[in-house]
């Protein structure tokens, strides 16, 4: 199944990108390349908006479960 994300809003496409990030995260942690202090780090160097940081870090935890 393909989806075409061009064809969505912006801001849809800011969320699947957010997502695709986080369970990134989430793999490189289970994987030993990176660990949860370093991308802690790395969201709040980043993303300056408080709201983004807690919702990057809520899916972070979340794809971290799966």
């Amino acid at each position: 199944m393909s989806y075409n994300i061009a064809t969505k809003s912006k801001q849809e496409q800011e969320t699947i990108q957010y997502d695709l990030m986080s369970s990134y995260w989430a793999y490189k942690e289970r994987r030993g390349l990176m660990s949860k202090p370093e991308i802690f780090k790395y969201i709040h160097q980043h993303f300056s908006d408080s709201a983004l940081q807690d919702h990057l870090i809520q899916r972070y935890e979340y794809y971290k479960t799966q």
